[in-house]
């Protein structure tokens, strides 16, 4: 006798839905990590270009106006990575939250699964003994 599973195509189905929400997860988590060091370059880029602002003498006010215009941008910039960033992380938060329910429901199937094997696995030794039992009796019948 072979063990078979009820709920087999259940299982599968929830093992691969448990992969694919870990391919979301890991696609966010790339994602934020690209956000973080676009920020990283900007932040250094913009404390270079401040340092830059002490010591360089400007030759005329266009230049200084120029590079002040230039050190808006960059903080603008900056705010709006804030800001993705900050939806990234929200949205990798809502992926391990749904990583984590797909992968509860999977581990309630593998329980079901191994409850129904230990079942089989039970009955299959009340028949062995039966058949154990009865063979024995035969013998001494004899």
């Amino acid at each position: 006798m072979k063990f078979n599973f009820s709920l087999e195509s259940v299982l599968r189905v929830r093992e691969h839905e448990e992969k694919v929400q870990k391919q979301k997860l890991a696609k966010k988590i790339s994602e934020k990590k690209q956000l973080s060091e676009q920020r990283l370059r900007l932040e250094e880029k913009l404390k270079g270009h401040l340092d830059e602002e002490g010591s360089e003498e400007f030759k005329s006010l266009h230049n200084l106006k120029r590079h002040r215009e230039y050190i808006h941008q960059v903080h603008q910039k900056m705010e709006k990575l804030n800001g993705s960033l900050e939806i990234v992380e929200n949205a990798v938060d809502q992926e391990r939250d749904k990583l984590a329910a797909v992968h509860k429901e999977r581990h309630i199937m593998e329980k079901v699964k191994e409850e129904e094997r230990e079942e089989f696995l039970e009955k299959v030794s009340r028949y062995q003994q039966k058949v154990m039992d009865e063979i024995a009796t035969q013998s001494f019948s004899r």
